[in-house]
């Protein structure tokens, strides 16, 4: 059977797609789950504080594992367990039952992105990856957008346990498409392939092994950025609500949800304009960054500045949020792709991916310390730096280094 490479970039969307459902689903059934099991909201975030944690060092073992075995199969084995996990939560009541199925449910999902982005790479050229990437990162967004309103609506009628149950369902359905038409590698090399099987150019004899770029100055800066936005990232999503909420005034409190409901659209609206930006800088990626750095810097020290103004605030996180996200999709989607040519682009996505939501899991925890021990004006200033630490460490490193932003190992 031969498969198109449209065929293949759809499924790998699709599959990404159903990681999300199966993710999301704990926030649709979380008030009628807390009331039905009697737990309080500690122990209910609990549950996603070890998901991350659990997710995040996953992300390590899957980049290792999709090097070894067939990609395809990697995912097909998360399908499979994702699907076991809430299937089981749906027919469980226990609260430390619950628990230890979500964490495994954060190692099962962990198998989806760096198996894909293998995939992706094995399958596109490298103009044809940079296009296509933001496509395959549509779904961190667009998914919340599926399961809340899908599974939200559903939830007003059905019991709490069919948010695992249906998502469980179609995790099924999509596996029996996925092992039918998914192929790992294209028969025929492609473009980048035959490049390096044709000749040893230059630029393949430059490339160090990913041990040695990992500990090189530059992964070092990218890795401090990533965990500084990831932890921008999840706290801004857990005390949003709380924080709007405060200052929002009576007339206005129907924007409170209706931010909550945007938070995916800025998302999004991030991801676009990491598409335009990378492009604009003719594939320049750190150029890039470092001007999505630059608008994150600023929203962040412009909330600390207008943090009673309702309004002033939600957009100056929507602008943050989109960047955070612009800048994660660079990190861990278009910066593997120098690895494509050795097989290692899984791998590398992992660790930033891992790096990422490393930050996430410190995120909520920081962000509430910190309000606890001052107050919620700190967390704004919290932000504000992370936000702007991120910009001077690249701008540093440029100037330092004096890198010319035309490649990422360039000396």
């Amino acid at each position: 059977m031969k498969q198109s490479k449209t065929t293949i970039i759809a499924l790998c969307v699709a599959a990404y797609m159903v990681s999300y459902l199966c993710r999301t689903n704990l926030s649709v059934a979380m008030d009628a789950l807390m009331e039905e099991i009697s737990i309080t909201r500690s122990q209910a975030g609990l549950i996603g504080t070890l998901y991350f944690w659990t997710y995040a060092a996953g992300q390590l073992f899957a980049g290792w594992l999709c090097t070894r075995i067939d990609p395809k199969k990697v995912v097909s084995a998360g399908l499979i367990l994702t699907t076991v996990c809430n299937l089981l939560i749906g027919f469980s009541g226990v609260y430390s039952a619950i628990l230890i199925l979500w964490m495994v449910n954060g190692l099962a999902l962990a198998l989806f992105w760096p198996p894909i982005l293998q995939i992706a790479t094995n399958w596109t050229t490298e103009q044809e990856y940079t296009r296509i990437s933001i496509l395959l990162n549509l779904p961190t967004t667009v998914g919340f957008l599926v399961a809340w309103l899908g599974l939200g609506l559903l939830s007003h009628w059905l019991h709490w346990n069919w948010s695992f149950w249906l998502p469980a369902g179609v995790a099924v359905l999509f596996l029996l498409v996925w092992a039918k038409w998914m192929k790992s590698k294209p028969d025929a090399p492609t473009r980048i392939k035959q490049q390096q099987v044709s000749t040893k150019t230059e630029e393949n004899v430059e490339k160090p092994s990913i041990w040695v770029c990992l500990l090189s100055m530059a992964m070092l800066v990218y890795a401090v950025i990533v965990v500084f936005q990831g932890c921008i990232k999840e706290s801004i999503n857990l005390w949003a609500p709380t924080l709007l909420a405060e200052i929002a005034p009576a007339e206005n409190l129907f924007l409170l949800s209706g931010f909550t409901a945007i938070i995916p659209v800025c998302s999004t609206v991030g991801l676009l304009l990491t598409g335009w930006l990378v492009k604009k800088f003719a594939q320049r990626q750190q150029q890039a960054m470092l001007a999505l750095l630059f608008f994150g810097m600023v929203a962040g020290c412009l909330m600390v500045l207008v943090q009673k103004n309702f309004m002033a605030v939600a957009l100056c996180m929507g602008v943050l949020l989109a960047v955070v996200y612009g800048v994660n999709t660079i990190l861990t989607t278009l910066l593997p792709l120098q690895f494509a040519r050795t097989g290692n682009s899984g791998a590398m996505s992992s660790i930033f991916n891992f790096l990422s939501y490393l930050g996430a899991a410190l995120g909520g925890i920081v962000a509430g310390t910190v309000s606890e021990v001052w107050n919620w004006s700190a967390v704004y200033v919290l932000w504000a730096i992370l936000a702007a630490g991120g910009f001077v460490l690249l701008l540093l490193y440029g100037v330092l280094r004096e890198i010319s932003f035309k490649g990422i190992f360039t000396k």
